[in-house]
C-alpha cells in the first residue's frame, strides 16, 4: 500500500485501545498530488512570497479559504460577509509614512568661512521609519564617534563627553564595518538611540553610509513592527550634512571614521576630536503608521460524540512568508521572491490534507479546528491574536498540532517538540511511529521515523502561543536547511514523499487524541535549555519575550519553569518596564538591555500587571 493513500482512513486510540485499521485504497484521495499543487500555487511568483499584509499573503488566504469552503468545514470567524466567514482578521503594521503636518528639520551653523547660516527644510536628513514622533527646538549637536557604549568588547563613544539635552551626531554602522562576526553587530541605529537616551541625548542624528544618500536604505521608511521603534526621535543625514554640522570636509569625515580605535582591553579613548560644534537643531518628526488587515484562516470540522465534541483539537500551520525578502532574509539585500516552499507553504499544504482526510470520514469525536496562521515571520502575531480572541474556549481546547517546515524529510529524521506538555505525548507518538509503520501487522506505509523528540513547549513557531496559555502542543519539523529564508527554498526541493508519510503520521496521532476517553494531561514542559538569544547575551532570564507593536513596554509571552523570571514573580501577560534601570520600550530594548548584565547578579526589574506596577528582584543565569 502506498503511504499517499492513508490519510484519514487511521482510527486510532490513547494508552491502550487500536492504533491503525486497514486503509480502504478506492476511496482516498491522492495526498501526494494534492500537497504538490498546493505548494505549487502558495509558492508561485504571482504570491510574490506571501508577506503579511501584502497582497500576495490575501491571495494565499484566500486560496485556504477556498479549500475549507469545498471541504464543508464550518467557518471559525465571526464576520458578517460570508465569504470572508474563514477569515479571522487582525490589525498589522505594514510601514510608516510622513505625516502631512509636523515634519520638520532645521539647522543653524557656522560655515568654515565664518558666516552663520540657517537652513530650513532644504537639508538631506530625514526621519527613519522607526523613529518615535516627537520634535527638538534648538538644541545643541554633539558629535559622539559610532554612539557605542559596550563593556564587552570594552568600548565607550561617550566617555567624557556630555551629551545631555543635545542631539548626537553619530556614524551608522559598526566599527570594524566589515566584520561578518564582528561583537559590534548588537549595536544597530535602535540600539544606538537607547544608548544616547541613557546618556542624556534628546535626539540622534545617524551619518549615513552611502556616498548617494538616496541609496541608504534607512531612508526609505522602513517599519518593522516586532522591533518598535527607537529610543529617541532619529535622522538618517548625508554626509555632506555630517560634514557642515561639525565643521570638517569630506576626507577629514572619512579619515575620522577609520580612526576609531578598537581595543579590547580597556575602555576606548578614541583619537579622533570630539567636534565641540556651535551647531543647533530644530526638528519634528510626524510619521503615521500604515495598518493593513491580516488574517488567520479557521475551518471547524464539528465533533460527533454529545460529550466529546465541547472539547477541540486545532491543527495550524502557518501560511506566511517573507515576501521579497527584507527583514527575517537570510539573502542579503535580496529583493527575489522568497518562495518559502519548506517555510511553510509544506506545512499549510499539510493542513489542507489533513482537513480533506478528516472532513471526508466526519467520525471525530472532538471538534477539529484547522487553522492557517498569518503573521508568523513578524512574531508570531497570527497565533498571539487567536489566542487573545479564540473562537473555542481555550480551557476546553485539549492540544494544539503545529506543522512548521515539514517538506524537508531527510534520513527520515522527524523533529517533534512539546513532547512534555501533556504526559500522554511520549507513549503515543512513540507508539504510533511503531505500529503505523509495522509492516509485519499489515498497517505498514513505508519505514518508521527516526524521532527527535524535544520536551520544550516554547520555540520559534506558533504553537508558543498556544503553550503560553497551558494547552498542550506537539510541533513537527523536518529541520534547518541552506535555503531558509532565502529565496532559493523551493517547490522542487521539496520531499513529497517524505511529507505525504508525515501527513500521514500526523493524521493517526490526531485521530488518537480524538479517540481517547479522557483529555490529555497539562504538564510543565523541562525547558531544552535557554537557546541562542537574539541580542547575543551570555546570560538568561526564562522569559519568552513578545515581538508585537509594542513601544510601551515588553509583553511576556511566556515564562519557564523554575527560571529566574519564575522565581521573580514574573507571569505572562506582564509587561517589562525598566530592567537595571533602564527603560524597555520593545522587544529590542529588552534584549539589549539583557546583554549588558552578568550572570548570578541581582537586578530591579519593574512590571505593569493590569494596573499595578511592581518592582521585582531578579537574578540572571549563565546561558548554556
Amino acid at each position: 500500500m502506498k503511504n499517499k493513500y492513508l490519510v484519514g482512513l487511521l482510527v486510532l486510540g490513547l494508552s491502550v485501545g487500536v492504533f491503525a485499521q486497514k486503509a480502504k485504497v478506492a476511496k482516498t484521495p491522492d495526498v501526494e498530488a494534492n500537497v504538490r499543487k498546493h505548494i505549487a500555487y502558495l509558492t508561485s511568483d504571482r504570491l510574490e512570497g506571501r508577506r503579511t499584509g501584502e497582497t500576495g499573503a490575501t491571495s494565499a488566504a484566500g486560496y485556504v479559504a477556498n479549500m475549507f469552503s469545498a471541504l464543508r468545514l464550518t467557518p471559525g470567524a465571526k464576520t458578517k460577509t460570508p465569504k470572508f466567514s474563514y477569515m479571522q482578521m487582525f490589525p498589522y503594521v505594514t510601514g510608516v509614512e510622513m505625516g502631512k503636518t509636523g515634519n520638520s528639520f532645521t539647522l543653524e551653523l557656522t560655515l568654515r568661512t565664518g558666516s552663520r547660516i540657517k537652513v530650513e527644510n532644504m537639508v538631506p536628513a530625514k526621519p527613519v521609519g522607526f523613529s518615535p514622533n516627537g520634535s527638538v527646538d534648538a538644541a545643541k549637536v554633539i558629535f559622539a564617534g559610532f554612539g557605542i557604549t559596550s563593556s564587552e568588547p570594552k568600548f565607550d563613544d561617550y566617555a567624557g563627553t556630555d551629551v545631555r539635552g543635545k542631539v548626537v551626531v553619530i556614524f551608522d554602522g559598526y566599527p570594524d564595518y566589515d566584520n561578518p562576526q564582528s561583537p559590534y553587530r548588537k549595536f544597530d541605529a535602535r540600539t544606538k538611540a537607547l544608548i544616547a537616551k541613557d546618556h542624556g541625548a534628546v535626539g540622534v542624528l545617524l551619518i549615513s553610509r552611502e556616498t548617494n544618500y538616496e541609496n541608504d536604505k534607512l531612508t526609505q521608511l522602513k517599519y518593522d513592527q516586532t522591533l518598535g521603534e527607537a529610543a529617541l526621535p532619529t535622522f538618517v543625514i548625508s554626509r555632506n550634512t555630517a560634514e557642515n554640522i561639525i565643521g570638517t570636509d569630506k576626507d577629514a569625515l572619512t579619515l575620522v571614521e577609520g580612526l576609531i580605535a578598537i581595543r579590547s582591553d580597556a575602555v576606548v579613548k578614541t583619537s579622533y576630536p570630539k567636534f565641540n560644534t556651535d551647531t543647533v537643531v530644530s526638528f519634528g518628526v510626524n510619521l503615521v503608521k500604515k495598518r493593513s488587515p491580516a488574517y488567520n484562516i479557521i475551518g471547524i470540522l464539528p465533533g460527533t460524540d454529545p460529550k466529546l465534541k465541547d472539547e477541540a483539537i486545532i491543527i495550524g500551520a502557518h501560511y506566511d512568508h517573507l515576501g521579497r525578502g527584507g527583514a527575517g532574509s537570510l539573502a542579503p539585500n535580496s529583493t527575489d521572491v522568497h518562495h518559502g516552499a519548506d517555510d511553510n507553504a509544506s506545512g499549510t499544504s499539510a493542513i489542507l490534507e489533513l482537513a480533506r482526510g478528516f472532513a471526508a470520514r466526519k467520525n471525530n469525536k472532538r471538534t477539529i479546528i484547522f487553522i492557517a496562521f498569518s503573521g508568523e515571520e513578524e512574531g508570531l502575531l497570527g497565533s498571539k491574536a487567536y489566542v487573545e480572541n479564540p473562537i473555542w474556549p481555550l480551557d476546553k481546547t485539549i492540544a494544539m498540532l503545529n506543522l512548521d517546515m515539514v517538506g524537508r524529510l531527510r534520513d527520515d529524521k522527524l523533529n517533534i517538540g512539546g513532547m512534555g506538555t501533556a504526559s500522554e505525548w511520549n507513549q503515543l507518538v512513540k507508539r504510533a511511529n511503531d505500529i503505523m509503520f509495522d509492516t509485519d501487522s499489515g498497517y505498514g506505509v513505508g519505514r518508521k521515523f527516526n524521532l527527535v523528540l524535544n520536551e520544550d513547549g516554547y520555540g520559534p513557531s506558533d504553537h508558543a502561543s498556544f503553550y503560553g496559555k497551558k494547552v498542550p502542543v506537539l510541533f513537527f519539523f523536518t529541520g534547518s536547511h541552506e535555503d531558509y529564508h532565502k529565496p532559493s527554498d523551493t517547490a522542487e526541493k521539496i520531499n513529497y514523499e517524505g511529507e505525504t508519510r508525515i501527513v500521514a503520521y500526523i493524521a493517526s496521532i490526531a485521530r488518537a487524541i480524538d479517540e481517547a476517553a479522557v483529555r490529555p494531561t497539562y504538564t510543565m514542559a523541562q525547558s531544552s535549555g535557554p537557546g541562542v538569544s537574539r541580542s547575543g547575551s551570555t546570560v538568561s532570564l526564562g522569559t519568552i519575550p513578545g515581538y508585537g507593536d509594542s513601544n510601551d513596554g515588553m509583553v511576556v509571552d511566556g515564562v519557564r519553569d523554575n527560571s529566574p523570571a519564575s522565581r521573580a514573580g514574573i507571569k505572562a501577560g506582564d509587561k517589562i518596564i525598566n530592567l537595571n534601570g533602564k527603560e524597555v520600550r520593545n522587544a529590542k530594548d529588552y534584549t539589549f538591555v539583557i546583554g549588558t548584565l552578568k550572570a548570578g547578579e541581582e537586578y530591579e526589574i519593574v512590571i505593569q500587571r493590569g494596573s499595578e506596577k511592581m518592582t521585582l528582584k531578579i537574578t540572571p543565569v549563565k546561558r548554556q
